[in-house]
């Protein structure tokens, strides 16, 4: 069953690094989720992304699609749609560091999604 993973360009890969990883020792099909807001909606970058993510996949020999949404819903809103329809059996996110304080506090887009998945969800740290 597939891994699903958001990425943001421009963003720590982290959550990505892990889902490749795990779907290379499992031999998993990968579905990458790039995610715009229309407003922040570009052609050309897009395809841009979509090029360079489709390089680094190729090159470490995985089954993998890339996912385009488009729209002002919630990222987890976009996760859970791309769950359903591929019918996916992990999502991985990352989340940040943890702040000089000490405290943890999960975001609140994944604290939404791990209350609405109907998938597990790995939370990796970023490094």
């Amino acid at each position: 069953m597939p891994v699903v993973v958001p990425v943001t360009p421009g963003a720590r890969d982290d959550a990505l690094v892990a889902a490749i990883d795990l779907c290379q020792r499992q031999e998993r099909p990968l579905v990458v989720l790039l995610r715009r807001p229309v407003s922040e909606f570009h052609q050309e970058t897009v395809d841009a992304e979509i090029d360079d993510l489709t390089e680094r996949l190729e090159r470490v020999d995985i089954a993998f699609s890339i996912e385009v949404r488009l729209g002002e819903e919630e990222l987890a809103t976009h996760i859970a749609n791309v769950v359903t329809q591929t019918k996916a059996s992990l999502v991985v996110v990352s989340l940040a560091k943890r702040p000089v304080n000490g405290r943890l506090r999960l975001g609140s887009q994944i604290q939404k999604l791990l209350l609405e998945s109907q998938c597990a969800v790995l939370v990796v740290p970023e490094r």
